[in-house]
């Protein structure tokens, strides 16, 4: 018999995942991702940025193999369909950005492993907190972008007025609502060192006046007043242990008008903890990235919007392995 060899090169491709990564991430890094797109020439670049001339030609050589630049005789050119993606999503630059900082959290995850919880952060790795808070929201605000008419799509929108969007920093929910409903004012609440930065990137964003910013914990503040038309808790449960989030739910449950609707939104697993992909993955950055962090089954969920006397509507699974889940007030 024959050994089939046939899994090896995938699961070399999934071992040395890693490289094509950090060439995306250090590109996004040192600008070549960041308009106007024009021909890149590397002695050119090299002299505007202060980088090595040889780095630069080799680092795009690299992306021409991976698909994201054409050489044409000496210059470089993004490709087509790489550079709409840029020009419609511009906060995609920031989310190559974030990733480059995670590799300094993935790098803890042996040691999480056999401890079986968060390794303490470098000193250097809380020395950057202000940058690396920047970096986070504008990253946050791209992942909710690209979410974002997904969701607006699956759900209807007749009476929705006033919709509270807790830990929503960065405001890619707020904005991309604000800017389709025009009837629609969005409160977002988060900590308010999110909120300040926030403040500053949506400064001059079309839309932004119909944001109410609210600094403070949704944990451990009371929430506003409301009542709500509907409220949005997207991509903040994992970072918190299942009875902050049964409290938080409850809370939210309260501030609804009657008939109005609570959104989860997150990385929730199936029934066996082995998928999504994407969730499962993300369930190990938590465990080492976060002091009580987790990701959640979706019975879990439903578990916490019956507790707090919420009806299920529907369960949405959405792309890159999120999964949005809407309950209604009685």
């Amino acid at each position: 018999m024959t050994d089939d060899f046939s899994p090896l090169f995938p699961f070399l491709e999934m071992v040395g995942g890693y490289a094509a990564a950090r060439v995306l991430t250090t590109a996004g890094k040192i600008g070549l991702f960041t308009p106007p797109y024009k021909s890149i020439s590397p002695e050119a670049f090299s002299t505007r940025h202060h980088v090595s001339e040889r780095g630069i030609r080799l680092l795009i050589n690299a992306l021409v193999a991976l698909g994201i630049f054409e050489k044409e005789d000496h210059a470089y050119i993004i490709k087509e369909e790489i550079r709409r993606l840029f020009e419609r999503f511009p906060e995609l630059r920031w989310d190559l950005i974030h990733h480059d900082h995670l590799y300094n959290v993935w790098e803890r995850l042996e040691e999480g492993i056999r401890t079986g919880h968060s390794p303490n952060p470098p000193e250097e790795d809380l020395a950057r907190y202000p940058e690396s808070l920047e970096i986070f929201l504008r990253a946050m605000r791209a992942h909710t972008r690209f979410l974002a008419p997904e969701v607006m799509s699956l759900l209807k929108w007749e009476g929705i007025y006033h919709l509270l969007d807790i830990g929503g920093g960065g405001a890619g929910f707020a904005l991309s609502l604000v800017q389709r409903f025009e009837a629609l004012t969005v409160t977002l609440l988060d900590l308010p060192d999110a909120t300040n930065l926030t403040k500053k990137i949506i400064a001059d964003e079309t839309g932004a006046k119909r944001i109410i910013l609210v600094p403070r914990n949704a944990y451990t503040d009371p929430l506003p007043e409301g009542p709500f038309d509907r409220i949005l808790i997207s991509h903040l449960i994992h970072i918190y242990p299942a009875e902050d989030n049964q409290r938080l739910v409850e809370e939210a449950a309260y501030r609804l008008k009657p008939a109005g609707n609570l959104l989860l939104l997150d990385y929730f697993l199936d029934e066996e903890e082995t998928g999504p992909r994407e969730a499962v993955l993300f369930r190990l950055l938590m465990m080492i990235g976060t002091p009580r962090g987790d990701c959640f089954s979706l019975s879990a969920a439903r578990k916490w919007l019956e507790h707090a006397g919420l009806t299920l509507e529907e369960t949405f699974p959405l792309s890159r392995g999120n999964t949005l889940i809407s309950a209604r007030k009685p």
